[in-house]
């Protein structure tokens, strides 16, 4: 039976979807940890975005998902986005024809919520829609044996790493260290020019996530300088927030972190290490083509109601870029006490 055959329902989520949603996305080859049900709770607790997540039904069975919030960019106005704080995001289906019909439909909505425009954030491009060329994905494979890692990166990386076990630098992870984590990762996002989310999105994280919510944290003489946050999908694992002490960087924490993140992910199964987005032309680009990575252009694609271009919201912006210039010569306390505010109005 066809796809043009098929009857295809368009549903609406409800929490009892949740487990067949899940199913749904494991067994998906484009499925990512971004698309699974849990960051509807995530997003929606911690900054309050209005969820509307559809799904195809064919045969009694989903063909199709796609997880769209409803959110205020300070920058752009109104917006429907798959996925706010997500690297990935946009619809898995079964067939071309499913893809059509939940984009269809989540066009009404944009037009029902007096949305400006939808973004999809695509790994697998839609013909004829408009996209954004600004980011790029840095996936590999990972060795069979935890003690290649090193071997593999290239000779640059490889004695950037070697420096900082020369130096001392020791590992430790769990859950229990996310404190710790986030207090270095505002330093880190706050000399970055960018503001910090809230603790408590990523309290809610590792409540709904738990185990699959990973947590390494890099120690000089008992002090934490460095930390990553890593999200474990299937045979993936994804470092997605990270960041170092700069009065630490002679040690090359960095190298060192993401070559003990390789050696846990291998010892523990995972076959594949997905280092995420970076905008092009940038050092966080630059550092992941150092360390081996080859690129994969995303398409962030958008379909318009109000307006007419696609809005520029990145912090290549001149706007953007002139805040982020003020932002960075704030106290750390300060960042932890709005940047979350500024953030849930101009989600990355």
């Amino acid at each position: 039976m066809s796809a043009e055959t098929k009857t295809i329902q368009i549903k609406q989520y409800s929490e009892n979807t949740g487990p067949d949603w899940d199913r749904y996305v494991a067994e998906s080859e484009r499925g990512s940890f971004l698309h699974l049900s849990g960051w509807k709770n995530v997003l929606e607790k911690t900054f309050g975005y209005k969820p509307f997540y559809i799904y195809a039904e064919s045969e009694g069975r989903i063909s199709g998902i796609l997880p769209l919030f409803l959110i205020t960019n300070i920058l752009s106005g109104r917006a429907l986005v798959s996925l706010p704080f997500g690297i990935y995001g946009g619809a898995i289906t079964n067939d071309a024809e499913t893809e059509r019909r939940l984009i269809e439909e989540a066009k009404q909505i944009m037009k029902k919520e007096s949305a400006a425009y939808m973004e999809l954030r695509n790994i697998v491009p839609i013909d004829n829609m408009p996209t954004k060329d600004l980011y790029a994905t840095f996936v590999k494979e990972l060795p069979d044996k935890a003690g290649d890692c090193l071997e593999k990166l290239p000779r640059k990386a490889r004695a950037s790493a070697r420096k900082g076990v020369n130096s001392g630098l020791t590992i430790e992870v769990g859950a229990h260290h996310l404190k710790t984590f986030y207090d270095i990762y505002a330093i880190s996002v706050r000399n970055l020019g960018t503001p910090v989310f809230s603790y408590g999105y990523l309290e809610n994280m590792v409540r709904e996530f738990k185990e699959k919510v990973h947590v390494l944290i890099v120690k000089h003489e008992k002090k934490p300088i460095a930390g990553v946050l890593s999200f474990l999908h299937k045979s993936t694992i994804m470092p997605y927030y990270g960041g170092a002490l700069q009065e630490f960087f002679k040690y090359q924490p960095n190298n060192f972190m993401y070559l003990k993140l390789m050696e846990w992910a291998v010892e523990n199964g995972y076959r594949y290490f997905d280092f995420g987005r970076s905008k092009k032309g940038t050092g966080s680009y630059k550092f992941k083509e150092l360390q081996g990575f080859e690129a994969r252009p995303l398409h962030y694609q958008y379909c318009f109601n109000t307006i007419s271009e696609i809005p520029d919201t990145s912090s290549m912006s001149p706007k953007v870029k002139f805040v982020s210039s003020l932002w960075k010569k704030l106290p750390v306390w300060v960042t932890k006490l709005v940047g979350p505010k500024v953030i849930g109005l101009t989600p990355p």
